[in-house]
């Protein structure tokens, strides 16, 4: 019935373009000669002779060498194979740059698999770019300058040569999110990859103690 439907209808057909193309063009030409065309629905595998030899003639085509045609690709299978050169781009891409830039690194470690938050409550756009300082690692801004030194943390006593990583790892305001992480000579990537499965907890530890930046 679908293969009934897909000839009826007024609109481009999307899958199997050439197949559907050809069979409408032989009905526009025989309609040009004056010849009427006209298809019924019959139910299959119910005894009928005309269906019953029409099953068996299709068995038999399978008999013969098989034969080679070049069929475009419907829209929606050139959709498909798009996105999946897409994909596969962007992670090769994605891959080079983990070897060259640190806080492409630091994000392969914070994330799993490259998957993006999901929080269970609406956020604003402060804590958005928090999380997302947080997960992309950014540092603040004297760390890129060539007479940097130790930074003074905004939350404790500590000078930190990395500030991010020291927020992270020792300072007495983040100790909630190091508790389910082990020894602090973990990466602070990693405190960040393990303290996401409790997204509220590291929420309220950046709004009460923001990030060096």
């Amino acid at each position: 019935m679908s293969a009934l439907q897909v000839l009826r209808q007024s609109r481009t057909p999307m899958d199997n373009v050439q197949l559907t193309t050809a069979i409408l063009s032989h009905i526009q030409g025989l309609a040009a000669q004056g010849r009427c065309v006209r298809f019924n629905w019959v139910p299959s595998h119910v005894g009928l002779h005309g269906n019953e030899a029409a099953d068996e003639a299709a068995w038999e085509t399978t008999r013969h060498p098989a034969v080679a045609l070049n069929i475009l690709p419907s829209i929606h299978g050139t959709k498909v194979l798009a996105r999946r050169a897409a994909v596969c781009a962007a992670g090769q891409q994605y891959r080079q740059l983990v070897q060259t830039s640190r806080q492409a690194a630091w994000h392969k470690q914070t994330t799993d698999n490259n998957e993006p938050l999901h929080p269970a409550q609406q956020l604003s756009r402060a804590e958005e770019v928090v999380l997302h300082r947080l997960r992309l690692g950014c540092g603040i801004l004297e760390e890129l300058r060539d007479e940097f030194e130790d930074q003074p943390c905004e939350h404790c006593p500590h000078l930190a040569r990395r500030p991010l990583a020291h927020y992270l790892l020792s300072c007495p305001v983040t100790v909630r999110l190091r508790q389910r992480v082990g020894p602090l000579e973990d990466a602070a990537a990693l405190v960040l990859r393990q303290v996401q499965e409790n997204l509220p907890l590291l929420l309220e530890v950046a709004r009460a103690s923001p990030p060096p930046r």
